[in-house]
Formats: structure tokens, C-alpha cells, sequence
């Protein structure tokens, strides 16, 4: 049977004032002139339901909130939803005897997840909450089916009632419009959905996993032509030449080893004469440092003496004389002021005459002469050092040059060939181990390369099992088709019993689940004009709930909401008959089905038929639907031109 939704009430709020519009009727008919807020209505039901809806500036400019009372299921539930600010992407979720709050719910699934409320809804009315595959940009996504989605089969908006049928044009839409009629109509379950889901997963690994199997293959193409299999025999036998290279060098190093420990006592030697030759060198320098020393120390007194003998020839040869001019200027000294006791030339004080003693003169240079004849044995002595310390170091520097041509004979001969020998040997082994590590490599490559066709081959047959799973599955379901035949039945009986001028056949397509009339899919009516294609949505929608409400095991809702249903009709009889007719369907269902459904409509004028079945609101300019708004409708400007003549 169909789940049960209905709306009981929705009461919209401004800042000044709220007003509660109430739908007690099985079918309860919107009237009013254009702009009064008939369509608003319809889309603040769809907004206090949590779905995104078409709100007009004066809903957006005054009304603050929206508070809706339905019936989902057996559960009566209040929902209250603001209009606008932070708080609208939430909905109140309020005790419907007391209005508490009781939680808020988000419109969305969030990081930390929890219930949103599409999960509630979905789950008070009983509707499976189910996830389909739907493709984006040629990659599978999951998606879940929402109440909103749901809500595209009840409510029949006016801009999309002649252009489309539950939106079957939104391409985003229409894989889960499928699978919505599918779900109403028993043509599928969650379990079929899953294993949908399943193969397409697959399908997008298989596409991945074969496009880098082909990456790789090319690359490997590119790089090196040789196979799997001859890169591993190369590598067989490279490995086998390397063993052998290493142990060519470990023989020659080996080899090494012994001629170099043979010639550790020539080496030690060696290393003895070079210290040697060391110290004799120090020897040399530091015996050379002295000798400079003491030959400083003879110049010394060679000049102290040598001084001494100009003093006291100075002394001799200058005293008798006076001075009456300088000796160095020539310039007369006679006019000069002097001290008797001082020199006419420097005019210093004139020496004592112990200052002058001949006798101590002599016996300093006595002193020097001694202090000469003493540096310059020393020196002598200091030389002969010097001369046998550079004879030692040459000894020992010739026995260093010795040791080493012997030393260099013996290692050409034999240490030298080994070392080329072992540079060879060891270049052969690094460039067997690059080309080694590249082949091993490349291997790699085709280790990569089979592991991914074992990956293509698993992952094909878990697509086929699910496909035969989900063949199987459909098979189970496929009881179920029979019911999309009767209701095919159903909405041609309908559409036909309405005389429209052009049709003549109308049936459900059971791949689209669409109407086809005359052959032809829904888009071709445009061409015969609106009020066609708005009957032949209207036929569809009312079929679909006649028999949700008939068979026990369709989930189709038991709520419909049509906004305009006589759009684009005409006022000629013909025309006029047909709303008759539409409203006359209204009527029987409502009568028949009383409130086990219920149907919302909007419409500009009056419906052309009564009856108790039918509730109604009615806006005029004087009470549009938004409470306390002075809406600008033709009345005001009458209401102006009064005052002011007033």
C-alpha cells in the first residue's frame, strides 16, 4: 500500500504575527489571483520538509519561520525551519503535543554523522534507506536516496508540471528517479541496489587497473624490448658472472694481503730512516741557529771594539784643539755664549778626567779583545757541529732514497700489478651489479605487470558473479513486472477518458518508466502545446498514486501537490471540459480513497466542480499568504486614489 505522508498543517510566521493554514480534507484546493502566495505555499511545505525551495522576496523579506505538522507512517511529527541565517541548514524537531523542542536535526550528513533528517522521515514512512551507484564524470559514486528525492514524485511543481515528468531532464536526477520507481514498485531492493553498487565499483577498479596495465606495458615497451623471460635468463647468467668476478677479486686482494705483509719489514725500515732523517734535519736546523747566534755574538764585539778605537783616536787627535768653527757646518763658534765647563761645539759638559783615562781605555779593549778570540772558538766549534750534523742527515737521507727505490722495485714488480688488477676486477663488479640492479628493476616492472593481471583476472570474476547475482536477484523481482503492465494499463485508460485532441495511445515505457504517448517520450508533446503535456504529467502522478494506494506491496506516497494544474489551458468549452474532467478525477479519488490520501492543489480560480471531499484556502490582495504583508496587488492602487481624495 502507499506509505502514508500528509500534511496537517503549516503555520508561517512574521515578526508582527503567524497564521496557521490547516489540510483536513482529503483534497484541499489553494485558490487566489496571481501573487497572492498560492505557490509560495506549496514551496514552504517543500522547505519545512528540508528541501531546497524557490522562496519569493516576500517570503524571504517577512517571514521568519516556517513551523509544518505531518504524518509520516504512523508518527506525527512537528518540523520547524527559519527561513534564513545560520540556523537554516537545520530543522527543529519539536513534541507535537507540547511544541518542545525535542532535537534538531541537520539537512545534511555531517563528519561526526548521526541522524540527518531525511533519515527520519525516510524512516518513519517506512522507505528503505538505500545507497545507489550513480556515475559522475565516468566514475561510480554512491549516493544515498533522500527524502528529497522521494518528494520529486509528490510534488508537481508549476514551472516543471509541462516540461517534464518528476524530473526525468535533470541528468543528476535521473539515476535516482530510476531507482526510486524501481524501489516504489518492488522492480528492485537494497539488496539488488547493493550488488548494483558492487558492479559498478568493480567496473571503475577494472578500468583502473587495466589503464596501468597498459601504462606499464607501454613503458616497458619504450625502455627495454626484451620479455619477462630473457630478462630473467640475463639475469640468471649475470649473477653467475658476478659470482665469479667476486671471487677473482677476493683472490687478488687476498694476494695482496701477503706481498704487503712480506714487505713489512723493508717497510718498517723504511719508516725508521725517515724518522731518522727527521731528527737529523731538526739536528741541522737547530745546529745552524746556533752558529748565526754565535757569529751575531762576534760582529758584536768586532763593533764594540772598533767603536772604542774611533773614541779614543777621536779623543787623541781632537782635544789640543779649539774650535772656532763647526766642523760639520763651518759656521764660526766665536760668537757663542758658553759655560767655561762645557763644550763650544755640543755644548755638553766637558768630560771628567777619569772620563779620558788612556789607561782604562786599554783595558777595555783588553776585555774585547778577549771576549773576541773566546766567540770565535766557540764559533769554530759551533761550525764543525754543524758541518757533521749536515753529513749525518745526508747519510741518512741517502739511506731513506735507498730504502724506497728498493722498496718501489719490489712493489712494482709485484704489489702494482695486483692493484691494476684489483681496479679491474672491481670495475667489473660494479658495472655487473648496476646492470644487475637495472634488469632487476625492469623485472620488477613485470612482477607489477602480472600481479595486476591476476588483479584484472580476480576483480572480472567477482563482475561476473555479482552480475549473475544481480541477474539472478532480478529474476526474483521480475513477479513484479507484471504490475508495471497494469499500471501502464491504467494511465492510458486515464488519459484517454480525458479526450485529449492528438492522443490516441498511452503507455509507461518499462525501461524509462515514463510516459509515451502516440509512440512518442513526453518532450515531443511540447510541441502540442501546454495543456497536453500538463494533463499527461497529471495522469501519470494521479495513476501513480491510485495504484500505490490499490496494491499493498507499492510504496508509492499517498501525498500529491499540484500547483496549477490547468496550466496553459485554454477558456473554450473543449478546454473547460478538460479541467472538468481533471477535477472530476480529484474528486473520485477523493471520495474513494477519503483519507487514505491526500491532494493539494493550487489553482487561480475556483475548481469547476464541488464537493465535501474538498477543503479549501483562499488569498485575495487584501490576505495574501504571508500574514500582515500590504501586498501590492491592482486593489492598492484604488485603495491609494481613495485615501487621497480622502
Amino acid at each position: 500500500m502507499a506509505v502514508n505522508l500528509r500534511i496537517l498543517s503549516l503555520t508561517v510566521t512574521t515578526a508582527e504575527t503567524e497564521k496557521t493554514y490547516h489540510f483536513n480534507r482529503p483534497a484541499t484546493v489553494i485558490t487566489g489571483p496571481i501573487g497572492t502566495g498560492k505557490s509560495s505555499l506549496l514551496m514552504l511545505f517543500k522547505h519545512a520538509l528540508g528541501g531546497t525551495a524557490m522562496l519569493t522576496p516576500a517570503v524571504r523579506d517577512h517571514v521568519l519561520s516556517v513551523q509544518a505538522e505531518v504524518v509520516a507512517g504512523t508518527e506525527r511529527i512537528v518540523l520547524r525551519r527559519t527561513i534564513g541565517g545560520d540556523t537554516a541548514d537545520t530543522v527543529d524537531l519539536l513534541d507535537p503535543h507540547s511544541l518542545a523542542l525535542e532535537r534538531t536535526l541537520p539537512l545534511r550528513n555531517t563528519e561526526s554523522g548521526g541522524t540527518t533528517l531525511s533519515d527520519h522521515l525516510l524512516d518513519a514512512l517506512g522507505f528503505p534507506r538505500v545507497q545507489i551507484a550513480a556515475r559522475r564524470e565516468g566514475v561510480a559514486r554512491q549516493q544515498n536516496l533522500t527524502f528529497n528525492d522521494l518528494y520529486t514524485y509528490v510534488y508537481l511543481q508549476a514551472r516543471e508540471i509541462d516540461r517534464q515528468v518528476v524530473g526525468h531532464l535533470d541528468s543528476w536526477f535521473e539515476p535516482k528517479r530510476k531507482e526510486l520507481f524501481r524501489l516504489m514498485f518492488a522492480l528492485t531492493d537494497s539488496v539488488l541496489l547493493e550488488l548494483k553498487r558492487t558492479a559498478g565499483q568493480l567496473t571503475d577498479r577494472l578500468k583502473a587497473r587495466t589503464a596501468e596495465h597498459d601504462n606499464i606495458g607501454q613503458f616497458l615497451a619504450a625502455s627495454d624490448p626484451r620479455s619477462d623471460d630473457e630478462l630473467r635468463a640475463e639475469l640468471v647468467q649475470l649473477r653467475d658472472t658476478l659470482g665469479r668476478a667476486e671471487s677473482a677479486l677476493a683472490s687478488l686482494r687476498t694476494e695482496l694481503e701477503e706481498q704487503t705483509a712480506a714487505d713489512s719489514a723493508l717497510r718498517e725500515e723504511l719508516q725508521a730512516a725517515i724518522h731518522a732523517a727527521r731528527q737529523a734535519e731538526e739536528e741541522v736546523s737547530a745546529a745552524a741557529d746556533l752558529v748565526e747566534a754565535r757569529q751575531a755574538v762576534v760582529a758584536q764585539v768586532q763593533l764594540d771594539l772598533s767603536r772604542l778605537a774611533r773614541s779614543a783616536t777621536a779623543i787623541d787627535q781632537l782635544s789640543p784643539f779649539e774650535f772656532v768653527v763647526c766642523p760639520r757646518c763651518m759656521q764660526s763658534l766665536t760668537t757663542r755664549t758658553v759655560a767655561d765647563d762645557h763644550c763650544i761645539v755640543c755644548l755638553q759638559p766637558d768630560p771628567a778626567e777619569a772620563d779620558v783615562d788612556p789607561a782604562a781605555i786599554e783595558e777595555t779593549r783588553t776585555v774585547l779583545q778577549q771576549q773576541l778570540e773566546d766567540a770565535r772558538h766557540i764559533e769554530q766549534s759551533d761550525e764543525a757541529h754543524l758541518q757533521a750534523s749536515r753529513q749525518r742527515s745526508q747519510q741518512i737521507n741517502f739511506a731513506v732514497t735507498s730504502l724506497r727505490r728498493q722498496l718501489d722495485a719490489q712493489t712494482r714488480d709485484a704489489v702494482a700489478p695486483r692493484f691494476d688488477a684489483i681496479t679491474d676486477a672491481s670495475t667489473r663488479v660494479a658495472t655487473l651489479k648496476a646492470s644487475i640492479d637495472a634488469i632487476t628493476q625492469l623485472r620488477d616492472s613485470w612482477t607489477r605487470v602480472r600481479a595486476i593481471d591476476k588483479d584484472i583476472r580476480d576483480i572480472r570474476a567477482e563482475r561476473r558473479q555479482a552480475n549473475k547475482d544481480i541477474k539472478e536477484k532480478s529474476e526474483q523481482l521480475k513477479a513484479s513486472q507484471t504490475l508495471l503492465g497494469d499500471l501502464s494499463t491504467e494511465f492510458g485508460q486515464l488519459l484517454t477518458s480525458w479526450n485529449l485532441p492528438w492522443v490516441d495511445t498511452a503507455v509507461i515505457d518499462r525501461d524509462t518508466y515514463l510516459p509515451v504517448v502516440n509512440g512518442q517520450p513526453f518532450e515531443s508533446l511540447q510541441a502540442s502545446g501546454g495543456g497536453i503535456a500538463t494533463s499527461v504529467s497529471l495522469a501519470y502522478s494521479l495513476t501513480l498514486l491510485a495504484f500505490g494506494l490499490d496494491h499493498a506491496d507499492v510504496l508509492v506516497p499517498s501525498l500529491l501537490v499540484i500547483d496549477s494544474p490547468r496550466k496553459a489551458f485554454g477558456n473554450n468549452d473543449s478546454d473547460r471540459q478538460r479541467a472538468t474532467d481533471i477535477y472530476s478525477r480529484f474528486r473520485t479519488m477523493a471520495d474513494a480513497y477519503g483519507e487514505r490520501l491526500q491532494l493539494i492543489i493550487a489553482d487561480n480560480d475556483p475548481p469547476p466542480i464541488t464537493s465535501d471531499s474538498f477543503g479549501k484556502v483562499e488569498f485575495d490582495y487584501e490576505n495574501p499568504m504571508v500574514p500582515g504583508v500590504d501586498h501590492p496587488g491592482p486593489d492598492r492602487v484604488t485603495r491609494i486614489e481613495n485615501q487621497t481624495q480622502d
